[in-house]
C-alpha cells in the first residue's frame, strides 16, 4: 500500500471526527443524544459490520491465520500485563490509580476505533482478523480488566457470566460460527446487515468527535501522568508489538499489519465507562482516553507508514 493511499484513508476517516466536535461546541445535541449514537454503534452497527466481514468462504488457511493472530496477541497481552504493574508503581501513583493505569496500558480502543481504521486501511478482509483480535480483547477485558477496575474502585471482586454477553462479542461469535459452517446468509438478510454495518465508521467517528469537543486543555496540562500513559500506550506498546511480529514472522503481511495497528490504538473508551460504573478513577480515565485519542491521530499514521517501508 502506497504511503499516499495510507494518509488519504486515514485523513478521510479522521475528517469524520469534525462534525462531532462542531456539534459539541455548538451544543446542537445533548450528552444523552450522543450516548444514544454510541449505543447504536455498540449494540447494532458494529456487530453487523463484523458479521458481514466474516461472511467468507471457509478456508483452513484463514483458520490457521486466525490461530496465529490469537497466539501473537496473547503473547503481547502477557508482556503488557507483566510490564504495566511495575511501570505504574514507578509513576508513584496512588494504589487506585495504579490499577486504572494498568487497565489503560493493556486495553486499547481496538473495536470502537480500531476496526473502522483497519477497514479504511486494509479493506473488509482485514476486519475478519481484527474481529478475532477483538474477541480475545473482550475476554481479557471482562475478566482481568474488570478485576483491575474493581481494585481501582475498592469494590468487591466479582466476575459475572452475563458480562461476556455483550453485543460485540456476540457478533463475533455469530460471524465465526457462520464462517466455520461455511454458511452464507441470504442476499436479502446479508445485504441488510452489510448496509447497517456500513454506518459504523461515520457514527463512531462522530461519537469520538463529540467526546473530543469537551476536551479542556487546562485540566490535562498539569497531569503529567496522563501524558506518560498516553506516550507508552501510543508509542511503546505498538513498538513492542512490531518487534515481536518482526522476530516471529520476518515480514509484514496483512495479519501482521492488523496486529500492529490494533495495538497502536489509543486507550480504550471502556476505561471511562467501567470507572463510572464502579465509581473509580473517572477523571483520570477520561483525561487519558481523550488525550490518547487526540494524539493517536498523529501516531497511527506513523505506524501505518512504518510497516509499509
Amino acid at each position: 500500500m502506497l504511503i499516499g493511499e495510507i494518509l488519504s484513508s486515514l485523513i478521510m476517516i479522521f475528517i469524520l471526527i469534525l462534525p462531532g466536535i462542531f456539534f459539541r461546541k455548538k451544543e446542537l445535541i445533548s450528552d444523552h443524544q450522543s450516548e444514544a449514537v454510541s449505543a447504536i454503534v455498540v449494540n447494532l452497527t458494529w456487530p453487523c459490520m463484523v458479521i458481514n466481514a466474516m461472511q467468507m468462504e471457509f478456508s483452513f488457511q484463514i483458520l490457521k491465520d486466525s490461530g496465529y493472530m490469537m497466539a501473537v496477541a496473547l503473547i503481547v497481552f502477557t508482556i503488557l500485563i507483566a510490564v504495566s504493574f511495575p511501570l505504574a508503581r514507578l509513576l508513584r501513583m496512588s494504589k487506585t490509580k495504579q490499577y486504572m493505569a494498568v487497565f489503560m496500558l493493556i486495553f486499547g480502543n481496538t473495536g470502537f476505533l480500531g476496526i473502522p481504521v483497519i477497514k479504511a486501511l486494509y479493506g473488509t478482509e482485514a476486519v475478519f482478523f481484527a474481529a478475532i483480535l477483538e474477541m480475545i480483547n473482550d475476554v481479557l477485558m471482562f475478566t482481568i480488566g474488570i478485576v483491575l477496575i474493581q481494585l481501582s474502585a475498592g469494590a468487591d471482586l466479582k466476575i459475572r457470566a452475563k458480562q461476556f454477553l455483550n453485543p460485540g462479542l456476540i457478533g463475533v461469535m455469530i460471524g465465526l460460527a457462520l464462517f466455520l459452517l461455511n454458511c452464507r446468509l441470504p442476499e436479502l438478510l446479508g445485504g441488510s446487515i452489510e448496509m447497517i454495518g456500513a454506518a459504523t465508521t461515520p457514527l463512531t467517528m462522530f461519537a469520538i468527535g463529540y467526546q473530543l469537543g469537551a476536551l479542556k486543555i487546562k485540566e490535562i496540562v498539569g497531569d503529567w501522568q496522563v501524558y506518560v500513559i498516553s506516550f507508552v500506550k501510543l508509542l511503546i506498546v505498538p513498538v513492542v508489538t512490531l518487534v515481536i511480529v518482526k522476530l516471529w514472522a520476518g515480514e509484514f503481511t496483512l495479519l501482521e499489519k492488523v496486529l500492529i495497528i490494533s495495538f497502536a490504538m489509543p486507550v480504550a473508551s471502556a476505561s471511562t465507562i467501567f470507572s463510572q460504573q464502579y465509581k473509580g478513577e473517572v477523571a483520570f480515565a477520561t483525561k487519558t482516553v481523550l488525550l490518547s485519542t487526540v494524539l493517536s491521530i498523529i501516531t497511527i499514521p506513523i505506524f501505518a507508514i512504518i510497516i509499509e517501508l
